[in-house]
């Protein structure tokens, strides 16, 4: 477990502990509680306001601004998440990455005209990089026209290739039909019975006619 995770841990069941054991009705507002019970929390709570503390949570930041990742932003209690709801919200379309992280890793800016001051260095390598590939997404994205457009070509050549296999199936059945016609002729031709030569009785009539004269 990091060392920054445990300081928050402690601090979380600190101030509920503290709640649980002072708060014992309800408190409308800060000028109701009591004084004893508003000594008792500074007195709980002051050491966060030590040099020491704010050592240890300038260490804490620096680590978040590591190598191991872009977790230091401006949105303050706010997570990315939030943020990214609330621009949403604002420009009434889901806003790109590069844009949100923009958002929560510039520091504010007193001008407009003033440069863009990054919370830390690397932040702005990574968005640089975002960027790129933000442009690179919207080279290859479509707008509404374009893809429009490209359904309906698309429909056409879907048509198109239904009607041409359309036509193929058709001229495979009138081919079909062709050649069984032809089997058909060909069968009634070897039904038909065949035609036998003429006797040959003139020949046969001469032999019998014949009158062997030899002694």
């Amino acid at each position: 477990m990091c060392f920054a995770c445990g300081i928050a841990k402690d601090a979380a069941r600190a101030l509920k502990d503290c709640f649980r054991r002072l708060y014992t009705q309800s408190y409308y507002s800060w000028s109701e509680i009591s004084n004893s019970i508003r000594q008792v929390i500074f007195n709980n709570f002051k050491y966060w306001n030590t040099d020491k503390f704010k050592a240890i949570s300038d260490q804490a930041k620096i680590a978040r601004g590591s190598l191991k990742g872009d977790s230091l932003h401006t949105g303050g209690a706010k997570t990315v998440e939030t943020i990214a709801r609330e621009m949403e919200k604002e420009l009434g379309r889901t806003p790109i990455e590069p844009k949100v992280f923009k958002k929560t890793h510039v520091r504010k800016k007193e001008n407009e005209s003033n440069p863009d001051v990054w919370v830390v260095e690397r932040a702005e390598r990574t968005f640089s990089g975002l960027e790129g590939i933000g442009s690179s997404h919207q080279v290859e994205a479509f707008d509404g026209a374009q893809i429009a457009a490209m359904s309906d070509q698309i429909a056409k050549l879907i048509a198109a290739l239904a009607e041409s296999e359309q036509r193929r199936v058709a001229e495979q059945e009138s081919m079909s039909e062709t050649v069984q016609q032809i089997k058909e002729q060909v069968m009634n031709l070897a039904r038909r019975p065949t035609t036998s030569a003429p006797d040959n009785t003139d020949d046969e009539s001469d032999e019998d006619d014949y009158v062997d004269l030899t002694p």
